[in-house]
């Protein structure tokens, strides 16, 4: 609760410096997070007082999270995102908050005493009234809910994220801080969370009730998510919003029906002879100003005709003019030479080096020096 509180903070202090629509949707999330674990603190605590509250507020906020970080990542990645269509993914929470709510409202002291004894503490069924009854088989719907939701969002998430960083790919040759890397990796990592959340919701949250080390275990795994998640969220600028300003710029170009052979070859002719792959942060734009054509002439004639992406295109020329520096001056520092052939830090000089040759610049150069 309180990792989910922090990152409430956080989160709320950088959208009043600069808002973002995918960073207020993580806002959203950890939000309704923070109150998910306050109902857990509320039941862990026994404060049996606040439980039909809490527990009517938990069972909303635990039927939530799933389809709200669904909707953060959808406005990371999503060009198309209908946001109406999208909070139709919250409609299961809502119902299960209006049915449990109302239910404990329909019962008497000591009918809402003996459920949250005998159900929610004890997982027992015996002399419980109809209200109980129905409030009982209510939860264990909402288990079932739980537990369904996490292979869409993780399918839908997985699917969003990788077409987003191909998006990146062939409209940027510099993708650091753009590709959607580690929330792929994070994403994993929210399944087998999710797992082992479902696993736990499934043995019962009062079987850790009176135990601090059982307790302790779930507790500490999820905080350990939560923090990643806020973090990654928190560090993320790039967005699909980023690349649609750029798109639309492009598009303000002249258009012009080109020869996709012809194309390539003024491209690759722009490419050599004014070696605009040593220009940092280069994008797609640049090629369709130059070449005063559309975007989408330089997508086909670069990643369907050549069958690579832009990034791959003018990494791959990068590197060959680095191995070149090399080659004329071996004893001269790596991370000058990355610098000098495009790359916009040396760790991404290092990492597409070793991709496309397979060996580190600094090997590579040992090689070269060697008598």
């Amino acid at each position: 609760m309180f990792v989910c509180l922090f990152w409430t903070v956080m989160l709320t202090i950088s959208l009043r410096e600069r808002f973002n629509k995918a960073r207020a949707h993580l806002l959203v999330f950890m939000i309704v997070a923070s109150i998910l674990y306050w109902g857990h603190c509320i039941f862990f605590n026994h404060d049996k007082a606040l439980v039909p509250l809490a527990d009517t507020l938990y069972s909303v906020a635990n039927l939530s999270v799933y389809p709200l970080y669904y909707l953060y990542i959808c406005s990371l990645t999503k060009r198309d995102y209908t946001i109406h269509l999208q909070w139709m993914w919250l409609t299961p929470a809502i119902f299960s908050g209006i049915v449990i709510g109302s239910l404990y409202l329909m019962m008497d002291t000591f009918q809402t005493e003996r459920f949250i004894e005998n159900y929610l503490y004890r997982n027992h069924f015996e002399g419980i009234s109809n209200l109980e009854e129905i409030q009982a088989i209510t939860h264990s719907l909402c288990k079932s809910i739980f537990a369904l939701q996490i292979i869409p969002v993780f399918v839908f998430g997985w699917h969003h994220i990788k077409k987003f960083n191909e998006t990146v790919a062939n409209t940027y040759a510099d993708t650091e801080n753009k590709v959607l890397t580690p929330l792929h990796s994070l994403l994993i990592c929210f399944a087998v969370t999710s797992i082992a959340s479902f696993v736990c919701n499934l043995i019962g949250r009062y079987r850790f009730a009176d135990s601090i080390i059982l307790l302790a275990i779930p507790a500490i795994l999820f905080s350990i998510l939560l923090f990643a998640l806020g973090y990654v969220g928190y560090k993320q600028e790039f967005s699909i919003t980023d690349i649609e300003k750029d798109e639309v710029e492009a598009d303000e170009s002249m258009v012009e029906q080109a020869n996709m052979q012809e194309l390539r070859q003024r491209i690759e002719q722009l490419m050599h002879d004014e070696q605009l792959f040593r220009q940092h942060n280069m994008k797609i734009i640049d090629l369709v100003h130059r070449l005063g054509t559309n975007r989408n002439y330089i997508y086909r004639a670069i990643n369907l005709d050549m069958g690579i992406s832009f990034t791959e295109y003018v990494n791959r020329m990068r590197i060959d003019y680095a191995i070149e520096l090399i080659n004329q001056q071996p004893t001269r520092l790596i991370s000058e030479i990355g610098e000098e052939a495009g790359f916009s830090s040396p760790t991404s000089f290092y990492r597409n080096f070793k991709l496309y040759k397979g060996i580190s610049p600094k090997e590579y150069q040992q090689n070269v020096n060697l008598p």
